[in-house]
């Protein structure tokens, strides 16, 4: 048994230590390739909804999809210049209304897109703010990646309580 644990041990150590080696090896074209696949998912699914869901509120504790969207678009313009955007304020409109949302969906995931397609490799290591510390840009564009992940995730929720099939997954 204790053999067993010491090689368990040493797969995991092997399988971290490789992981690492694959963090430091994405490129500018991988991060560009991620976040057009996940805003892809994220734009086919939110316009699948049908617009009178786009009040709909799974209860009262959270947001409307609208305004879960909304959260979304407004994350991006405020995270925009840690990927190297220029910063801009998040532009108003009525999160109840399909056609403004998917408007500004598109328009925030634009703003990323061409953000990231104007870096370089080694623009990725750069120190750049990141709400009063410092981090490596891919880092915070990691984080970005991250938060519209988990943020599509409830998108998908709401879609399927309303009947409607979610967009599907791609990764990297």
């Amino acid at each position: 048994m204790k053999k067993l644990n010491k090689i368990f041990l040493v797969l995991c150590l092997i399988a971290i230590g490789s992981l690492n080696t694959k963090a430091q090896g994405i490129k500018q074209s991988d991060l560009a390739g991620a976040w057009q696949n996940m805003t892809n998912m994220f734009l086919t699914t939110t316009k699948a909804m049908p617009a009178e869901h786009f009040t709909f509120q799974p209860t009262k504790e959270v947001a409307s999809f609208g305004g879960l969207v909304g959260h979304t678009i407004g994350a991006n313009y405020l995270f925009g210049p840690t990927v190297n955007a220029p910063k801009v304020d998040r532009p108003s409109f009525d999160d109840s209304n399909k056609k403004d949302v998917v408007a500004a969906m598109e328009a925030s995931f634009k703003y990323i897109n061409d953000a990231i397609a104007n870096l370089s490799d080694s623009d990725l290591s750069q120190e750049v703010d990141w709400f009063g510390s410092k981090m490596p840009r891919l880092k915070a564009i990691l984080s970005l990646t991250d938060h519209i992940e988990r943020e599509y995730g409830k998108v998908i929720t709401y879609a399927r309580l309303k009947g409607v099939t979610p967009a599907g997954g791609r990764g990297w």
